[in-house]
């Protein structure tokens, strides 16, 4: 997966396998759709039902009911990876592995931080 920040959106580009797994080529977030960002084990979110993707040991790709609401995943540690809380948008959450570069710059654009 490649992460692009762009001036006003956070484009996501994933790699062949894991379009196979999660569905989906590239998943483009505009910046002002973000209300929210997580850890994600601070963001208190359940996966319930995978509708579509991949769910295999730790990784998980592909589109989820969640405890919040719809959400498409895109991560090999869970655990570890970030929330983003979205509005107006396909999905209520996208749950992805992010350095902390990006996470930071996320951060200051949304939040101020």
């Amino acid at each position: 997966m490649k992460i692009e920040l762009t001036k006003d959106r956070l484009v996501i580009k994933f790699d062949p396998l894991e379009e196979i797994t999660g569905i989906k080529r590239e998943l483009e977030i505009p910046i002002l759709l973000i209300k929210d960002i997580k850890p994600f084990k601070e963001a208190d979110v359940k996966l319930i039902l995978r509708l579509g993707g991949t769910s295999l040991y730790k990784i998980d790709y592909g589109r989820f009911e969640t405890s919040k609401g719809w959400a498409f995943v895109a991560t090999e540690h869970l655990d570890r990876s970030t929330v983003l809380f979205l509005k107006n948008f396909n999905y209520d959450l996208v749950i992805l592995d992010l350095d902390d570069k990006t996470i930071e710059e996320l951060k200051r654009r949304i939040l101020g931080a």
